[in-house]
């Protein structure tokens, strides 16, 4: 019994943490906010549903969360937006290694690719007739 008890506790503590980092995801370019939050969710609901919840009800989270299910449809408008964020974030990494002398090439081609492979994955997400009913709004 006492080990559940450690085994929710430290579930609960992991979740805050990743919670924690997504609201500075929210804040600061560069850093994921989807990513957090869905290990957020997992080991909140892990540790207590009712935390879970608060997480996927809570206002400053609720746009994040509302793309976690697969359900909810992206207007073109937010993937448009979500690639030039992503692609700004990778060019200002590479500018940075670029000047500070660390440029390693194995490293911005890594960069680059990772940011093909998430232009593809959120071009592709949830599009479809309940995608262009959206982009009308």
């Amino acid at each position: 019994m006492a080990n559940s008890k450690l085994k929710r506790y430290t579930h609960a503590t992991i979740g805050l943490l990743f919670v924690i980092v997504a609201a500075v995801g929210a804040v600061l370019p560069g850093i994921p906010t989807v990513g957090p939050l869905m290990l957020a969710s997992y080991f909140l609901l892990k540790s207590s549903p009712a935390l879970e919840k608060r997480l996927v009800r809570n206002r400053f989270f609720a746009k994040y969360l509302a793309y976690i299910d697969g359900t909810t449809p992206m207007t073109n408008r937010m993937r448009i937006s979500s690639i030039l964020m992503m692609w700004i974030s990778i060019t200002i990494s590479a500018a940075i290694s670029m000047t500070t002398g660390n440029l390693k090439f194995w490293l911005i081609g890594t960069l680059v690719v990772a940011g093909l492979i998430g232009t593809v994955f959120i071009w592709r997400y949830r599009r479809g007739v309940a995608s262009a009913e959206c982009d009308s709004e």
